[in-house]
């Protein structure tokens, strides 16, 4: 610990000098009252002050009013060092603010006595602080801390040219249908493991531990805090940009989304996360705050599990969104948007089966956006429906192109993602027809891919709808299978020929035995209906395998590849074969592709 021993005296600071050195003390001399205010209210103070009553420019008491003005709060053990042990004196200093007194000459015995009390009693305070600012089931810094650290944040923004920062507002979706149908232990348990993902997801792991003192507001660090029930705060310090903000969130999705195994549950959980980016001098603590907040209601407005973005201009969400919106209207004028081409492989013998539509929107500002900075914008405003049809017809052209010009053994098929706007179109079919009319591309190539939510939404509607597009020779698949609640007679009525397991069941199956099962059943539900079975998201060789050994037809994922560019996909077309698919039948109605 350092303490700061002032007094005037020379000798006598040199005798008290050694005697603290010996007892481990860090010791900083100054010889006047105004040096010792001065070094007690930098930035870094030192823990304990040795005053003389009587210095040149300040006495000891004037010092202790001054600190104990400046810092609001003992924060400081400050002793008072006299020459006389008057009553009156004692009462004098401990009203201006001295927490203990010493009498020359000062007792080593006694010197060392008075700075035990002073470390014990620091000790207690910051225990009584750290309490008071941290939450008591997570032990992550509590709103209070959190709001003190983030208008530390915003007056640099203000005072250090070039540094910014970024919050997010992380909200754990149906959290509450956890504590009412596991009970509230269970809740506060999963609260405790959210907690520790989060701090993994941020830089260094718990960057910023929250055992530094709150005067210490040179603290710096990725920050995670509870602010609420399921609330939580991320504030990433120094680190601006709208991509980095958007990495960030990714990177805490990916941490939350593998299973937590409490006890003899296994729980899935997503979170709604708003994003704020702060905007230099312009920036205020509340209004960084209330972005972060609304753009999460944002999320969670738009289905959940996903960001959003608030800008942190002033003016809100609202014409944040009204920007955006402004922006994709003119990107489809503009050709702004990209198609990248993901490849299926069949898992079997890891050649290409198929490509799965991804759209990139390279904005003139921000560069290439990922579709979760836009699509929901885009749904929510309706401009999803021309997007989605400029999608499509791009996605045809391309692979008729290719299929026309690369002298393949069997044409490829390319899958195209229908939006639930889209979905909600009575003119889909006549969307669909005249894509394939306009493109020339056979319709067995295009296979459409609707989740397995939407389907339930209007379930009539939808066998009709899915029927009509089927009888155009299209294929129907059904995607992010297995986080719907879709029963068995409804699918018998669909007409899907592909299934593919939401990613979610993917992540965790080289652990968990719980996934392993869910995965296993899907498959063998897929193949007694007749249809393909395709797993998302496979990111590594034994997930790869554990599938393989479960008959899962094909696979998509970084493992394969990254989404392509049309001459990146052309290349490893070139690299890879398209197999010869022989149609099986398996069922009246349905058809099976087996790669051979």
């Amino acid at each position: 610990m350092k303490i700061l021993l002032a007094d005037d005296d020379a000798v006598s600071r040199t005798i008290l000098k050694r005697l603290l050195e010996r007892t481990g003390f860090e010791v900083v001399c100054v010889s006047d009252g105004e040096a010792a205010a001065d070094c007690l209210l930098t930035e870094d103070p030192p823990r304990m002050a040795i005053l003389d009553w009587v210095m040149p420019g300040a006495d000891g008491p004037s010092v202790c009013r001054k600190v104990r003005a400046r810092t609001g709060g003992p924060s400081v053990y400050l002793i008072l060092l006299t020459s006389r042990e008057a009553i009156e004196d004692i009462v004098m200093g401990f009203e201006a603010g001295a927490d203990d007194y010493l009498t020359k000459p000062c007792n080593p015995e006694e010197l060392k006595a008075r700075i035990r009390v002073g470390v014990r009693s620091l000790q207690l305070q910051d225990l009584l602080i750290h309490e008071a600012q941290h939450d008591s089931l997570t032990k992550l810094p509590n709103r209070a801390f959190f709001v003190k650290r983030l208008a530390l944040s915003v007056r640099r923004a203000r005072q250090v040219s070039g540094y910014e920062f970024t919050l997010l507002f992380v909200d754990i979706d149906r959290f509450k249908h956890v504590n009412d149908s596991l009970g509230h232990l269970i809740g506060d348990e999963l609260m405790k493991a959210v907690a520790h993902r989060l701090q993994l997801s941020v830089r260094h792991g718990a960057a910023f531990s929250g055992t530094e003192p709150p005067y210490a507001n040179t603290a710096t660090g990725d920050l995670v805090a509870r602010i609420g029930g399921d609330e939580f705060v991320v504030l990433l310090d120094n680190f601006a940009g709208l991509q980095d903000g958007v990495r960030a969130a990714e990177r805490i999705q990916k941490e939350l989304q593998p299973a937590f195994l409490l006890g003899e549950h296994e729980i899935f959980i997503t979170a709604s996360i708003g994003i704020s980016i702060s905007k230099g001098e312009a920036t205020e603590s509340s209004e960084v705050l209330r972005g972060a907040d609304a753009a999460m209601y944002k999320a969670k407005s738009l289905g959940k599990a996903r960001y959003a973005i608030n800008d942190s201009s002033g003016n809100g969400a609202a014409i944040g969104l009204l920007k955006l919106e402004s922006d994709l209207r003119r990107a489809l004028d503009n050709k702004e948007f990209e198609v990248f081409y993901q490849p299926i492989v069949e898992l079997a013998g890891a050649n290409i089966t198929s490509f799965e539509a991804l759209v990139r929107w390279r904005h003139p500002i921000h560069g290439l956006l990922q579709p979760s900075l836009f699509i929901p914008a885009a749904e929510e405003s309706g401009l999803i429906v021309p997007i989605g049809a400029w999608i499509m017809r791009e996605a045809c052209r391309q692979v008729q192109e290719w299929n026309s010009t690369l002298q393949l053994i069997r044409p490829i098929a390319v899958c195209v993602n229908v939006s639930p706007r889209q979905f909600g179109e009575d003119d889909l079919v006549k969307r669909v027809r005249d894509t394939l009319s306009a493109t020339g591309l056979n319709p067995r190539c295009l296979e459409l891919e609707v989740t397995e939510n939407l389907t339930m939404q209007d379930a009539s509607r939808a066998v009709k709808l899915l029927t009509d597009l089927s009888k155009l020779g299209v294929s129907i698949s059904l995607d992010d299978f297995g986080t719907g609640y879709s029963s068995l007679s409804y699918l018998l009525r669909l007409p899907i020929r592909t299934l593919k397991i939401d990613r979610s069941f993917i992540a965790n199956i080289e652990h968990s035995k719980e996934s392993s099962a869910i995965v296993q059943t899907i498959i063998a539900l897929g193949h007694n209906l007749g249809m393909t079975v395709i797993a998302e998201g496979i990111e590594n060789a034994e997930q790869k395998e554990l599938l393989s050994t479960l008959r899962c037809d094909c696979g998509q994922g970084y493992l394969f590849s990254a989404p392509l560019t049309a001459t990146e996909a052309v290349a490893m077309i070139n690299r890879r074969p398209v197999p010869i698919r022989h149609e099986v039948h398996h069922s009246p109605g349905r058809r099976l592709f087996l790669a051979s």
